[in-house]
């Protein structure tokens, strides 16, 4: 792909990107809230690099988004590819998301949904700079300019009148409390913390063209809008700290999940099984190994009982303890996305049995099979 932006546009992404003000909230009467800190929202050696070329800056933001971003958003952003994630080109997106707003998402995701952190901080593979460099990528797609008017909150604001609005108009996509929905969370902390009252109003009033998100604006008024703002601000809660990390390459334990157990009758050649096939055999005490194919820090959040962390973009790292004579199962949350890169890897590698978890980590927990969270399998 070629970047046609002239170095004088492209050294104003950069800027942007090294000195982008923190978004700030409008406090609401009922809320009484403004967006607080993430857990890494800055950290220490998290310094900008100096003097560095802008093209080669661009350049470096297309390799890292190509490897970690674009089997889910889309090549050109568009979105939609994998797991409803949305679209990063959505020049209405563009036009209200600062590149600290953008920023912050890759470094801190959106736990609890199939957005991952992928900072270092938090076990991922991107140093800061990388996810800055991902920041001016995205802003090549950009053909309008960033809109930094204030839309500020009325003191009348009512979460209560929110509450009913958005159960008419919202829970259908966004889920009941703002979770759960086919689209994006809106009670998610790592968003809340980091959307201001104006992202959020402006997003509401102008929805997202091209996509499932109407212009609100056309059949609400300013103060039902504003009453929205006020029951998403009485969602926000303080994100949660870095959970402690599973295994890296080399230290995995308790690889194989009942290493004495039968065979579990797969297909040697099957791409996927149905999670209620794979419950069936472990009920049976069926010897696997089950791989989680996210990011540390998804996996240390919520994963299958027994299962390890081998994130997508490391296995051949993780590769040497691995056996190869076990029926191996892998899975993610897209459903497939990230667990079939780790089945595509392992077969590669020669190991003969690997299959893909069908449904995924969710449907998974939805039937009340067994996962955990922590550090150990």
């Amino acid at each position: 792909m070629k970047l046609a932006l002239p170095v004088a546009a492209i050294s104003a992404v950069i800027a942007a990107c090294a000195n982008a003000p923190k978004p700030t909230g409008q406090p609401d009467a009922a809320a009484s809230s403004a967006p607080v800190a993430s857990a890494v929202a800055s950290p220490k050696d998290a310094a900008p690099e100096a003097a560095a070329d802008p093209a080669a800056v661009v350049a470096r933001g297309q390799k890292q988004y190509e490897k970690f971003c674009g089997f889910c958003h889309g090549a050109g952003g568009q979105g939609y590819v994998a797991d409803e994630a949305p679209a990063l080109a959505n020049e209405d997106f563009l036009a209200l998301a600062t590149d600290d707003f953008i920023r912050q998402a890759i470094v801190n995701g959106r736990p609890g949904t199939t957005m991952s952190a992928w900072s270092v901080a938090r076990g991922g593979p991107l140093s800061y700079d990388d996810a800055s460099a991902i920041v001016a990528y995205v802003r090549t797609w950009q053909k309008g300019k960033l809109d930094e008017s204030e839309r500020a909150i009325g003191s009348s604001a009512s979460s209560d009148r929110g509450q009913k609005l958005y159960a008419a108009r919202c829970a259908s996509c966004h889920g009941a409390k703002g979770s759960g929905g086919k689209h994006n969370a809106l009670s998610n902390a790592e968003l809340l913390a980091s959307a201001s009252d104006t992202f959020l109003a402006r997003t509401i009033e102008r929805g997202r063209k091209g996509t499932p998100m109407p212009a609100f604006g056309e059949t609400l008024s300013k103060d039902q809008i504003d009453d929205l703002v006020a029951l998403l601000r009485i969602w926000q809660k303080i994100p949660d700290p870095i959970p402690a990390l599973p295994p890296k390459a080399g230290a995995l334990v308790n690889v194989v999940v009942n290493p004495r157990g039968p065979e579990p009758g797969f297909d040697a050649k099957a791409s996927f099984i149905p999670v209620d096939t794979v419950k069936q055999a472990l009920d049976r005490k069926a010897a696997m190994v089950i791989i989680d194919a996210r990011p540390p820090a998804d996996y240390a959040r919520m994963h299958i009982a027994g299962a390890i962390s081998v994130p997508f973009y490391e296995v051949d790292a993780y590769a040497k303890q691995i056996p190869k004579d076990r029926y191996i199962l892998t899975y993610c949350a897209c459903p497939h996305a990230e667990s079939g890169r780790v089945q595509a890897a392992l077969r590669a590698l020669g190991y003969p049995r690997v299959a893909v978890i069908d449904e995924g980590l969710y449907p998974w927990r939805d039937r009340g099979y067994p996962v955990r969270g922590g550090a150990k399998p």
